[in-house]
């Protein structure tokens, strides 16, 4: 039987009523029947989002008018800020929208470098295509040095070291990856703030939380970054939004606005409600989870004892994964299996694997899985991938990402596709 094995794991019962809320849990349109393991891509979504989306996208009433209509879609954005708000923990500062999470991430690179004093900015080399092409740009219109914190390739980790080794008095901007694309590492966000300020007290910092947001609790007071963005569609919501709490202090920093709005305002064009009410649905489903584990009827206690909930369940499957259960040999036991990255203490890791199967292509090894009605990736050198594997000394790779919605059943049936594969 597995280390530790059933720990943290949902009950059936629970587990049942989560899959139930959820569109294609067990089946797409398209394949039929499948076992869906590439949350990292895009995660599914409950009914109640598609509703809230559908419902408010059929309206037409822009914000600003004189009549009800106008009126609900002032009300659903305050309320769909408000949600964010509570999602991120946060007490002070605000939020910013855009069109995806790059877009939130272009933005404020732009204000911060553009304004900021300074002759360096830093990053590392696992931050997100996003990140790097936003810095590297950046820094180069604005005559900056970029320094990249590289990681250790025998480990595929980054050596915090190495990041405020880069970091000296005329650094102006820090973006670090909260969780790592390729491997799953849970970077200890808060101290990597804490030292780096203690090189340059008024350094901006940027986190990336894309990967790192539906699997752990997010509370950005604590962890004292300038900006912390996230992906809705990772987080049961939907595409064609992106979002960023911001500190007050950037949040004035010069950037794109129309020029008679405030200077803290960071939309752009009309309010689309839609989204924010897609988000109140993903923070209404959240408290519902969240209310299995507390008494609490405060919004951001349910959201606390969801998101600890949802870590707990996905630290029991990444530990079915890697090590089996009764029925099942797990990744620590396949010799064909190379996994990228792994350590012992699964609690700082997502569950989110990157892995090759001995002899077989990664790519191949996808359509494999497929074959066993079970969807993974295999990132290759796409733009999104190619600087962080080059990084990494890989070719390709194949991921698993699982999310809360996944049984550890599912992982049993894609550790037995994973065995004939030797």
């Amino acid at each position: 039987m597995g280390k530790d094995y059933g720990k943290g794991l949902y009950s059936p019962k629970l587990m049942k009523e989560i899959r139930s809320r959820f569109l294609y849990v067990d089946r797409d349109p398209y394949s039929g029947k499948r076992i869906y393991l590439e949350a990292a891509s895009g995660s599914l979504r409950p009914r109640s989002v598609i509703e809230a989306m559908a419902k408010e996208t059929c309206l037409p009433d822009q914000q600003g008018r004189a009549n009800p209509g106008s009126a609900h879609s002032v009300e659903v954005t305050a309320k769909g800020i408000e949600d964010l708000m509570i999602f991120f923990g946060a007490k002070s500062g605000q939020t910013i929208p855009g069109w995806s999470s790059s877009h939130v991430i272009y933005r404020i690179t732009n204000a911060v470098l553009s304004s900021i004093p300074g002759t360096n900015v830093v990053t590392t080399g696992l931050d997100h295509a996003s990140v790097r092409s936003a810095v590297t740009q950046f820094a180069g219109k604005y005559g900056k040095e970029e320094r990249i914190a590289e990681p250790n390739r025998e480990t595929g980790s980054i050596e915090l070291g190495t990041i405020y080794e880069k970091i000296d008095k005329d650094t102006c901007f820090l973006a670090v990856i909260h969780t790592s694309n390729v491997t799953g590492e849970v970077y200890d966000v808060k101290t990597i703030a804490q030292e780096a300020r203690k090189i340059k007290p008024d350094l901006y910092i940027m986190v990336d939380g894309v990967q790192y947001s539906p699997s752990d609790l997010i509370d950005v007071e604590e962890i004292g970054a300038d900006a912390y963005v996230f992906a809705p569609y990772k987080n049961y919501g939907v595409k064609g939004c992106g979002y960023a709490h911001v500190s007050d202090r950037l949040a004035k920093l010069p950037h794109w606005k129309y020029i008679f709005k405030p200077e803290t305002s960071w939309d752009l064009g009309g309010v689309e409600h839609q989204s924010y009410a897609a988000w109140s649905a993903v923070v209404d489903y959240l408290c519902w989870l969240g209310g299995h584990f507390t008494d609490s009827a405060d919004r951001r206690a349910q959201v606390v004892a969801a998101m600890q909930s949802i870590k707990a369940h996905s630290t029991g499957l990444l530990s079915t994964l890697m090590y089996g259960t009764d029925k099942m040999a797990g990744f620590k036991e396949m010799k064909h299996v190379t996994v990228y990255g792994m350590e012992e203490d699964l609690s700082s890791r997502a569950c989110l694997v990157g892995f090759n199967l001995e002899g077989i292509e990664s790519t191949k090894g996808c359509e494999l899985y497929r074959e066993k009605q079970i969807r993974l990736h295999a990132p290759g050198q796409d733009p999104f991938f190619a600087a962080m594997l080059k990084q990494l000394s890989i070719s390709s790779f194949i991921r698993l990402s699982a999310c809360h919605y996944n049984t550890p059943e599912e992982i049993e049936l894609f550790l037995k596709a994973t065995e004939i594969f030797a």
